[in-house]
């Protein structure tokens, strides 16, 4: 029996960086896109968020009529009660806080921005002392509510450290770091407040609105994220570790082996009718309301 028509045309996966400055090469910027083609062009680094969002934007705009999947490394929310712990009340909680992030980050042409600001003010409106973001890059970023260490630890209030997908992935024996995290070896906090906005950017942009979704918050966690639909654009969290080491032969920078192994992975798993059953992992009904609500999935979490 032939396996079903693959999901999606194009595949472009993105390895993301909170850096505060230009940078080229190793924990940068890396983009790979691939078509069903199987012609591949390098990774593609770019030292700027900015000319890594103008790239996408020209990217998707030119994928009318094709089905697209977009992967960026980074988490796309944050465990369940976050949105209304910082006064967001709003409905859903995940778009509330998108949208707020969108309106509080500032990220210029040079990668200068005010994430640890943005962690800092989440944090007093959380409650008194530090907590739940922590780490900083600088001691001139400490403030009696953001601390370079994990102060005063987990659970902060009614806040987890970890979302449901992080869990699912500890519990392969991968060590996802938390979204509160936002310096430090394999720290993912930064790149998240960096990044949504971007994500949001892209999601509402004029020309590719219509055509765009954000999976699951915006699909549920069902099969084909596309609706069936010939001309779509579809969001999704990525983590590329839990595919498997990087190939080195594939780049001699780390990042970009990833992105570039985890598009092929992708696309192989599209063409034997495997990818399909990522969208829609087996979660008990407080789980997945979690992860549809607020939390977001990584694709791939679940075997």
């Amino acid at each position: 029996m032939a396996p079903p028509a693959p999901l999606f045309d194009r595949y472009v996966i993105v390895d993301w960086s909170a850096n505060a400055t230009p940078k080229l090469g190793r924990d940068s910027v890396w983009i790979q896109v691939a078509d069903r083609s199987g012609d591949v062009a390098p990774p593609l680094n770019l030292a700027t968020r900015a000319a890594a969002r103008q790239f996408l934007t020209e990217v998707l705009t030119a994928s009318t009529g094709e089905r697209v999947l977009v992967g960026f490394d980074m988490p796309y929310g944050y465990p369940s009660g976050f949105a209304r712990a910082i006064g967001l009340t709003d409905d859903p909680p995940w778009r509330a806080t998108w949208d707020h992030l969108a309106a509080e980050v500032v990220d210029d042409a040079t990668n200068a921005n005010n994430r640890f600001a943005v962690a800092t003010a989440c944090n007093a409106a959380i409650g008194d002392g530090p907590g739940p973001f922590w780490a900083t890059t600088s001691v001139r970023h400490v403030t009696p509510w953001l601390a370079r260490t994990k102060a005063p630890g987990f659970p902060h209030g009614a806040l987890a450290e970890h979302r449901h997908a992080e869990l699912a992935l500890r519990a392969r024996g991968l060590r996802p770091a938390s979204v509160w995290q936002l310096a430090g070896a394999g720290s993912v906090g930064s790149q998240t407040l960096v990044g949504i906005p971007v994500v949001h950017a892209l999601r509402w942009h004029p020309s590719l609105a219509e055509r765009s979704v954000v999976w699951p918050f915006e699909t549920g966690l069902v099969p084909d994220p596309t609706g069936g639909r010939a001309d779509a654009i579809v969001h999704a969290e990525i983590w590329p570790t839990w595919a498997g080491p990087p190939d080195p032969a594939r780049h001699p920078v780390r990042d970009a082996a990833q992105v570039a192994g985890l598009a092929d992975h992708l696309r192989t798993l599209d063409d034997a009718g495997e990818l399909a059953p990522l969208f829609a992992p087996s979660l008990d009904a407080s789980a997945a309301h979690a992860v549809v609500a607020e939390e977001g999935w990584v694709l791939g979490a679940t075997p």
